[in-house]
């Protein structure tokens, strides 16, 4: 932080971003110093990246077929189907789908269904009539939904086993009834996690189907999906002279200026003209993006407005010169017997008897 305050005042920076070699850390990498205050506001909202990039080679790609899923019922055990042949009633009834996934027909025998939809079901169960059925023409409705279910569990407030029926589940169906609130006053949940799906799992961030900026990653629940969210690891983190350190979650539009608004200035203590947010660059090996704003001017609030924060931003609030200068007098006087002779005077102040007060 000391290279910050260095950096941020040193003879060669100008109005532009600047690449500084930052050598007392490590040689290699880049420190980019942007000041805020220099630009207009079109080119701080360019800075604002709006769709979350994939950083994960194992994060949901189309080829998995998650976007492409089609949502069909898929029969299971516990089901009760209805079938109805128009000729005859020689098999009209309801008939419940055993743990095997079978079903019982009079006079033919047992069917297994077990994850097949209604219609893919209803052409088995056709073909199979054929042998003993001229042009069987068959009709079958789902009566009982029982077997298909999703899980949601992690660190969200209603861990939830969900009954599936004909009515399709999207994704964010699923986690708004597990009640994930990511600007909550627990701030236990995020938008991040994994999902298990036909044997493999896979790394999923809905942050760009809760924004609405890609609506394919609202994607179908499938029979025996399971979600797991992960505790919060996007937290912003501030540091130095506020009022509130700690961490601070971000949602969709939060800006340099609300964070401020949220962690507050601490007036005796910063040095307002100097403000940071230091953000890794992860298009570009080994480079730290510094963004640097003073907000003593209060016109730069506004600019603040239009610098959307992103997950892992760490924003630093720098010691004025004087309060340093305190500090370390403060760690100073005790070691020292500078103040000693002038302890009767501090402590009892001055005796107008015996002192002559011009």
């Amino acid at each position: 932080m000391s290279f910050l305050n260095s950096c941020a005042v040193s003879p060669g920076i100008s109005e532009k971003p600047n690449i500084i070699k930052n050598s007392s850390v490590n040689p290699n990498i880049n420190i980019v110093l942007h000041d805020l205050g220099e630009m207009d506001f079109n080119e701080i909202s360019n800075l604002n990246s709006g769709i979350i990039k994939d950083t994960d080679a194992e994060v949901i790609k189309d080829y998995y077929g998650f976007y492409d899923y089609e949502y069909d019922y898929q029969l299971g055990g516990g089901d009760e189907i209805n079938i109805n042949l128009t000729e005859t009633d020689d098999i009209d009834g309801n008939y419940l789908v055993d743990p095997s996934g079978d079903i019982d027909l009079p006079y033919v025998g047992k069917i297994n269904v077990k994850n097949k939809g209604a219609e893919e079901a209803q052409n088995l169960i056709s073909n199979v009539l054929k042998k003993y059925y001229v042009n069987p023409d068959l009709q079958l409705d789902i009566v009982t939904f029982a077997s298909s279910k999703v899980y949601v569990t992690g660190t969200v407030r209603n861990q939830l086993i969900i009954d599936l029926d004909d009515k399709p589940m999207r994704i964010l169906d699923a986690i708004i009834k597990a009640n994930i609130n990511t600007t909550g006053n627990d701030n236990l949940s995020s938008t991040s996690g994994v999902i298990r799906r036909d044997g493999a799992v896979y790394k999923m961030d809905l942050k760009n189907a809760i924004t609405g900026i890609d609506e394919r990653k609202n994607f179908f629940l499938k029979k025996d999906d399971v979600i797991f969210i992960d505790r919060n690891p996007d937290s912003i983190l501030v540091f130095g002279e506020a009022n509130i350190q700690g961490s601070f979650f971000p949602y969709a539009g939060y800006n340099l200026t609300q964070v401020l608004s949220d962690s507050g200035i601490n007036n005796l203590t910063a040095d307002a003209k100097e403000i940071f947010v230091i953000r890794e660059n992860y298009e570009e090996e080994l480079t730290i993006d510094v963004y640097k704003i003073n907000v003593k001017n209060p016109v730069n609030l506004v600019a603040g407005k239009y610098f959307n924060l992103e997950a892992k931003d760490i924003v630093y609030i720098p010691a004025s010169d004087i309060v340093k200068w305190n500090r370390v007098i403060s760690l100073l006087l005790p070691q020292t017997d500078l103040f000693k002779s002038y302890n009767p005077i501090i402590q009892n102040g001055l005796d107008a008897n015996s002192v002559n007060v011009q």
